[in-house]
């Protein structure tokens, strides 16, 4: 029928959590999701996902640079995204579009 379903799970930046709370939350969501997505034979293959970036919420005291977002944000996929999901598109999460930028070129 020429639709792909976009799997869309969001972790808010609102509040004060650090880089490392918000890595270990979307690890916990990204693993549930695939985890009932596969409950419920869903063709991974022709699905896109369309994460959060991981980064502090927008109160957190400590600032982070890029490289660490990029890290964190790596790391999570690796660890919890099959190899069979085609492609990720991030969203903004809030973010400056200079800072979406400077996140994505930290990762690239």
């Amino acid at each position: 029928h020429g639709l792909v379903p976009i799997v869309e799970p969001e972790i808010l930046p609102d509040g004060d959590h650090d880089l490392q709370r918000c890595q270990y939350v979307t690890e916990k969501v990204l693993a549930a999701v695939y985890k009932a997505l596969n409950d419920h034979h869903v063709y991974l293959e022709g699905t896109l996902l369309k994460p959060n970036m991981v980064t502090a919420g927008h109160s957190c005291t400590k600032k982070y640079t890029p490289q660490d977002v990029a890290i964190a944000t790596v790391t999570t996929l690796l660890r919890t995204v099959p190899a069979a999901v085609p492609g990720i598109c991030f969203l903004s999460g809030g973010q400056s579009e200079e800072e979406a930028s400077l996140n994505l070129n930290a990762m690239n």
